[in-house]
């Protein structure tokens, strides 16, 4: 039953990776919020100082809600610039990207503390702003240091779970070039475990940073690859219709024309990908045939 259940939950955690994610930070940060605003409470009141409980938990709250608003601005940012640098450029910008995102931490934690204040009918002071902007960036830089290293733990355990796809040809004890065409077969590792999987079951791929994800029916394998060299290695009935896909014309249903002067392809899955106007005219001609 024990086994059964944790596949189920497994399964859920695949599935619903984003769900998976928000809820494990929203609690985190639920936690530290009422742990720290309670501490700083005592810490005052044993101070002899008479406060509120509504005014700490406003300073945590304010501060809590301004990370979370940053969390995507800074994985869209690692994702589409960052990723497929090399390790010691990724690193370094990351390092000097903790100074805008304290700022904009700070700005808006103290816009907020404002409001709250406001609402409550008393004034809110920030402190000397030097001395207050240099006190917060201290813990800004770890902070963020430290979210980087969670998401990208988490993003692991999520592929090693997950599996990872692999050319044939790709083992790591040699030094093999890619092939020149994608193989009938690709190699999943999978928990230490290895199988293989068809290139025709593909139904489609979505870029995700520095890897390809490969959609197969309910599983996504990623594979470390650029999507433009997966596109010239695919065989010609995978075809690229956005810059972030590329469907297999086998898995399309119908093609549907949007407002927007885009299309929506549907694909016999159920899933609805955007066909942007760039890649429209060679998609339908590979279509047609």
């Amino acid at each position: 039953m024990s086994n059964e259940l944790s596949s189920r939950y497994q399964q859920h955690f695949l599935a619903h990776p984003r769900v998976w994610g928000w809820a494990l930070l929203l609690g985190w940060f639920g936690f530290n919020v009422l742990v720290l605003a309670t501490t700083k409470l005592m810490e005052i009141k044993r101070d002899g100082r008479d406060i509120e409980f509504w005014e700490p938990l406003s300073w945590e709250l304010s501060s809590a809600c301004m990370i979370l608003l940053l969390i995507p601005l800074g994985v869209y940012i690692h994702d589409r610039w960052l990723a497929n640098l090399s390790l010691k450029a990724c690193i370094g910008f990351h390092l000097l990207l903790t100074i805008p995102f304290s700022l904009l931490h700070v700005g808006g934690m103290v816009a907020l503390r404002h409001l709250c204040y406001w609402l409550m009918g008393a004034d809110y002071y920030f402190g000397n702003i030097a001395t207050e902007l240099l006190y917060e960036y201290r813990k800004d830089a770890q902070t963020y240091l430290t979210l980087l290293l969670l998401i990208f733990g988490f993003r692991l355990i999520y592929r090693r779970l997950q599996g990872e796809a692999s050319y044939l040809t790709n083992e790591v004890e040699t030094e093999q070039p890619e092939p020149e065409k994608s193989p009938e077969m690709l190699l999943i590792k999978k928990l230490g475990r290895e199988f293989l999987i068809k290139t025709a079951d593909i139904e489609w791929i979505e870029a995700s940073g520095n890897y390809a994800n490969l959609h197969i029916r309910s599983s996504v394998y990623p594979m470390r690859i650029t999507m433009d060299k997966l596109e010239k290695l695919l065989p010609a009935d995978f075809v690229r219709i956005h810059r972030s896909s590329i469907v297999n014309l086998h898995r399309v249903q119908q093609v549907q024309a949007l407002d927007s002067g885009d299309h929506e392809v549907t694909l016999h899955c159920g899933k609805l990908l955007v066909l942007s106007r760039r890649y429209r005219d060679n998609f339908k001609s590979l279509l047609s045939l």
